[in-house]
Parts: structure tokens; C-alpha cells; sequence
């Protein structure tokens, strides 16, 4: 019954993601907590607290506004005192109007519901060429520094 519950409550927050409620997404992690997105591009780095988690979210909304997750499988494991989920997705959003897309995974740590830990795992050489040209098209914050903190 547990993981059912964790599994519907990721499931919403991608939902969440589809629809720009990005508010909503902050408020499941922890306040002391680890968000990981690998490599060296505007969306990577590492974050530890709310306010950088924050601002990560809202550089996520600015630089793809149409991002629309599709969630292929989500496994849970362990008790509420520690829960493993993991979620296979695929993306799709436009890129200087012309449709493109990743796929990946997310690997999430939880305690008692509240995210402690989340790393994302996708094709970063793809993700950084689509950044390279949302900012060749004139979002510069698609080459900015990370969000680190």
C-alpha cells in the first residue's frame, strides 16, 4: 500500500510539471536535502537547499516552458524511513519553435515523504546542444552559469 501511495504521489508531481505547477514542487523536499543534475550546462550542478532548489525550478520553467514529461515505468522500494524511486521518463518540448525531446531517469531518496535526495540522469550532450541553441535563438539564461547552493 505504501509504494502505491509514493508511486501516485511522483506520478502528480510529473503531472504538476506538465501543467507549470511548478510551485508545487518544492514544498515535497526536505529542508536539508541533495538535488543532482549531471553535467556541465545551465541545468547542472548540485543543490542542497529550498531557495536554490527554487530557482532551479524556475530556470527549468523559463528555459522550457512546454516541457511535458511522459513517465514510462517508476519503481519504489524500502520503508517510509528510507524509500528508493526510481522514474524512466521521456521529454518533449520545442526548441526555437522546432519539436524536440530526452529521455531519462529519476532517482529519488525519501524520508517520510519528503524528498531528501534527487538525482537526474539523461542524455546531457543532447541536453546541452538543445541549451546551446534556445540560446542562439536569444534565451541567454540557457548558457548561464548553474544554480549551485
Amino acid at each position: 500500500m505504501y509504494h502505491r501511495i509514493v508511486k501516485r504521489r511522483l506520478r502528480r508531481a510529473f503531472e504538476d510539471i506538465n501543467a507549470g505547477r511548478y510551485d508545487r514542487i518544492v514544498p515535497q523536499f526536505a529542508p536539508a536535502h541533495r538535488h543532482a543534475f549531471l553535467g556541465e550546462h545551465a541545468l547542472g550542478g548540485t543543490r542542497r537547499g529550498l531557495e536554490a532548489t527554487r530557482a532551479w525550478y524556475g530556470r527549468l520553467a523559463r528555459v522550457f516552458p512546454d516541457l511535458r514529461f511522459d513517465v514510462r515505468s517508476i519503481a519504489v522500494a524500502g520503508g517510509p524511513w528510507d524509500t528508493v524511486a526510481m522514474i524512466e521518463w521521456i521529454d518533449n518540448f520545442t526548441v526555437n519553435g522546432t519539436p524536440a525531446g530526452n529521455q531519462g531517469v529519476h532517482v529519488f531518496r525519501l524520508r517520510w515523504g519528503r524528498v531528501v535526495e534527487l538525482s537526474v540522469y539523461c542524455d546531457t550532450a543532447k541536453l546541452r546542444r538543445y541549451l546551446e541553441e534556445k540560446a542562439a535563438g536569444g534565451l541567454a539564461e540557457a548558457i548561464a552559469p548553474p544554480i549551485t547552493g
